[in-house]
């Protein structure tokens, strides 16, 4: 199906060029991906892309009888009067000393108690293994500290617990290969109410930062780069959650996906993607969307995307994933997405895509596919392939993308 028979107002393109045409190339997996047989067309792509259509489609089960997630709190720039603040010092975490802090973190967590902050003085801290916050409502915070990890195979910092905070450090992992255990993430959320805010994460073998199962989040103001797999990586039925002011380069896998199984107990929800800038894909997608519901992607800046789409909206049917509805992209900036000349630095052969592509790729039958999906002002530059390539069904503009219950955050 020809893209231009699905879009309705303008396009307009510094060189013409046929959408979803021209001969047939080679689709590879990345890693942790299905084989794409897709089709792609020459030339380069500079649109300003203003679609709308309408696909009906099979909606999952909303996960209606769970109480609502609690508001996320946005983390101030010093701790306040009234808080009870601890150092990690008082527990036995010195800085810059040679010696494993993980002790000291389990000792900080049995004394401090909801709404205390615990503050990392600046210097380098170690972390022998994993570590797990699971005690409520802490805030842990350190301006100029970094907590390198010494494990390649077991080094998350994992926040289980609701209302746990996270602000100002330099989060490091010694890595070897690309692994995929959450274990193996340099961060990851699985509580309610949680917030990363102004952390910078350096490596990692799985994902920078995993939100797996994770309501009312939000991620703001972090700087992400050199993970061996996706960089910001949103899972598990995890819903109600704000990606936004985020950068993240050179990803092993998508700079930033959300990801719905089939074996999840729900999918993805309600999660707006927002003012972010991801660079540097030699191997997979800018923005994905690989099953989920009411997700919104707005005003990204998307670039040096080697060999895959710059966003991608899919159902992989050979990864089980669930289908997608309600997505809304607008407003988005791609720039450099699949150019020849660049794909000598790319780690894989070019998949074919386009630079927005939506697809479904070997799904059961009945499976739900692409479901609703509203594309508006989003635009394409100096890039080698198509701009727009529809695979699955037609827009709607009346998708509704995200719909969060909780108010905008200001983290400025």
């Amino acid at each position: 199906m020809d893209a231009r028979d699905l879009m309705r107002g303008s396009v307009s393109q510094t060189r013409n060029h046929p959408i979803g045409t021209g001969p047939p190339r080679r689709e590879e997996a990345s890693p942790g991906r299905p084989r794409l047989g897709a089709r792609s067309g020459p030339g380069l792509a500079a649109a300003l892309l203003l679609c709308a259509g309408l696909l009906p489609g099979a909606a999952h089960a909303a996960s209606l009888l769970q109480p609502p997630p609690p508001c996320p709190v946005a983390i101030p720039a010093h701790p306040p009067a009234t808080a009870q603040v601890w150092r990690v010092s008082d527990f036995g975490a010195i800085p810059d000393d040679d010696l494993a802090d993980d002790e000291a973190l389990r000792r900080a967590q049995a004394t401090l108690r909801p709404g205390d902050w615990l503050v990392f003085e600046p210097g380098l801290y170690l972390q022998a293994h994993s570590v797990t916050i699971d005690r409520p409502g802490l805030t842990l915070w350190g301006p100029g500290a970094t907590l390198q990890a010494l494990d390649p195979a077991d080094h998350a910092l994992r926040l289980q617990a609701d209302g746990v905070r996270l602000a100002g450090l330099t989060l490091r992992a010694r890595t070897d290969r690309r692994r995929d255990a959450p274990a193996q993430s340099r961060l990851v959320l699985q509580g309610a109410g949680q917030v990363v805010q102004q952390v910078r994460i350096e490596g990692a073998g799985a994902a920078g930062i995993l939100v797996l199962g994770a309501r009312g989040f939000l991620l703001a103001d972090n700087r992400i780069r050199a993970t061996l797999a996706d960089g910001i990586h949103v899972s598990g039925g995890s819903r109600q959650g704000r990606i936004e002011n985020n950068q993240v380069n050179d990803a092993g896998d998508d700079l930033i996906a959300v990801v719905s199984y089939d074996s999840d107990p729900a999918p993805v929800q309600d999660i707006l993607v927002r003012d972010n800038q991801v660079a540097g894909g030699r191997w997979g997608r800018g923005l994905a969307v690989v099953g989920g519901e009411r997700i919104t992607l707005a005003n990204n800046r998307i670039s040096d995307v080697l060999r895959a789409a710059g966003i991608l909206v899919a159902q992989e049917g050979p990864w089980r994933t669930r289908g997608v509805d309600q997505v809304r992209i607008e407003r988005n900036r791609l720039m450099r997405i699949g150019r020849p000349q660049d794909a000598a630095q790319a780690a894989g052969a070019p998949t074919g895509h386009a630079a927005i592509e939506v697809h479904r790729h070997e799904t059961p039958p009945g499976a739900a596919g692409i479901g609703r999906l509203h594309l508006e002002d989003n635009r394409v530059e100096d890039s080698g392939v198509p701009a727009l390539r529809l695979r699955d069904g037609r827009l709607d503009a009346g998708a509704s993308g995200a719909r969060l219950d909780c108010p905008a955050l200001s983290t400025r």
